[in-house]
């Protein structure tokens, strides 16, 4: 019998195959958490067809490959994003499919608006993502408050997984204090690179001392396009994670543009953090 107040992984089941790879790392998570698993299909008009089938097929299929995760299924008439947004009240983790590509005039694609929403950190999964757990997490630093919680989540996702962490942050600007006297457009890249990896070192030092087991690899990156320079990135990564960027309250604007650009682009799973997600 599950324990009420034991909180779930959540995982989003729109009854299309693509949302396979999204049960999977979902599963997963809940077999190396020891937590049990939730799927979850939420059709908006009543009667839908196939959820039923789909639900049953799926549950069969975690409880054939991962027989000691205790799994449940819902199927429920609401809007998919608002159940799965009400869902992650209560989660450790809440998973959602990516169908297709997000074009860059719909910031308020389902993913989006769930990541953007949930009340816990959320992994969204490309459609036919490639499981790769086996892989290092990357984690994406803004150099803002949030990175604590962030870090927290990306050397759980590490130590879970048994697999290195790489740490990075992308500047793009001109640090004032390396510009050079001469050439204002000139400054000296290798001092502002270590500048910017005694910062990343200093954000993770305590997190590095609580998970020991985890390998930490730093990588400060120049680059004008940051977003394509994470992209660029996360091709070797299992994971990436990344904050919500949060401004303001209208929905477009509750993730960042960065943080939007890796959901609608990136080939990897990408975990959004906010710092309203207490680790």
């Amino acid at each position: 019998m599950m324990n009420p107040f034991e909180r779930t992984i959540v995982v989003g089941v729109d009854g299309y195959d693509d949302s396979l790879a999204a049960v999977d790392l979902a599963a997963a998570e809940a077999d190396a958490r020891g937590l049990p698993l939730l799927l979850l299909s939420a059709h908006p008009v009543a009667g839908a067809v196939g959820p039923h089938l789909t639900l049953t097929a799926i549950m069969r299929r975690v409880c054939t490959i991962w027989p000691g995760v205790r799994t449940s299924a819902r199927n429920i008439t609401a809007d998919p994003a608002d159940a799965l947004i009400q869902a992650s009240r209560r989660a450790a983790l809440l998973v959602t499919g990516r169908r297709g590509h997000i074009s860059d005039e719909s910031p308020g694609s389902v993913s989006a608006e769930i990541a953007a929403h949930a009340m816990c950190p959320t992994i969204v999964v490309p459609q036919d993502a490639p499981a790769l757990i086996d892989q290092p997490v990357l984690l994406a630093l803004g150099m803002s408050p949030d990175d604590e919680t962030i870090a927290g989540v990306a050397f759980e996702e590490a130590s879970l997984r048994g697999v290195p962490l790489v740490a990075t942050h992308v500047w793009s600007g001109v640090p004032a204090t390396a510009v050079a006297s001469v050439d204002p457009f000139a400054y000296d890249l290798r001092r502002a690179e270590e500048s910017a990896d005694r910062l990343i070192a200093e954000t993770l030092a305590g997190w590095s001392s609580k998970y020991p087991d985890v390998e930490v690899r730093r990588m400060p990156l120049y680059d004008t396009n940051p977003a394509q320079a994470l992209l660029d990135a996360s091709d070797g990564a299992g994971l990436l994670v990344v904050g919500a960027r949060r401004y303001g309250r209208r929905s477009s604007m509750l993730l960042g543009t960065l943080t939007r650009a890796l959901l609608r682009h990136a080939a990897r799973p990408v975990a959004v953090v906010s710092s309203l997600h207490h680790h």
